[in-house]
């Protein structure tokens, strides 16, 4: 597997102080040096700054993160479905990207989740690892556990990798 943001390429050489506009984001999301060129346009997204999700790791080969429970609850008092969803898709696309490259971007294509147990407070953690890494397309699993090692979520999403290859 390549990856082609954090492997051989220093900070220095793949940031100039002050070229990315989402700099203070980017460093509060967790999100390595080495990748914050290719996300001068949107950040880490508008969806991943309100859900609090922050990066622990972003490889090809595993991509973690986290993400509070608390304001991402639904109306019973529980960490909401569609939060879980979003942070899975943020850690498969991330996943993806990586293994695309800087000529390719990735595009979600499939995703689908199945909730095991609620998240009911503290925080939960996202680790993505692949299933398949193609030229075209990506697939990868995300575990979502809770602080106690419970999974409270299992999701899938293929990616289509879209570009010069």
């Amino acid at each position: 597997m390549t990856d082609k943001y954090t492997r051989g390429t220093t900070p220095s050489a793949a940031h100039d102080a002050g070229s990315n506009p989402f700099e203070e984001q980017l460093a509060r999301h967790g999100v390595p040096q080495v990748m914050w060129p290719m996300l001068t346009a949107h950040g880490v997204g508008a969806l991943a700054e309100k859900l609090g999700i922050v990066f622990d790791g972003i490889t090809a080969e595993r991509v973690v993160a986290t993400m509070p429970v608390e304001g991402n609850q639904q109306v019973a008092g529980i960490l909401h479905g569609g939060a879980s969803v979003a942070l899975a898709e943020t850690l498969g696309s991330f996943a993806a990207a990586v293994h695309a490259g800087p000529d390719r971007r990735a595009v979600g294509v499939d995703i689908n989740a199945t909730h095991h147990r609620p998240g009911i407070s503290g925080l939960v953690t996202g680790v993505c690892t692949p299933i398949h890494l193609g030229r075209s397309t990506t697939a990868h699993e995300i575990i979502i556990s809770n602080e106690a090692g419970q999974r409270v979520c299992t999701a899938r999403i293929t990616n289509m990798l879209l570009g010069p290859s």
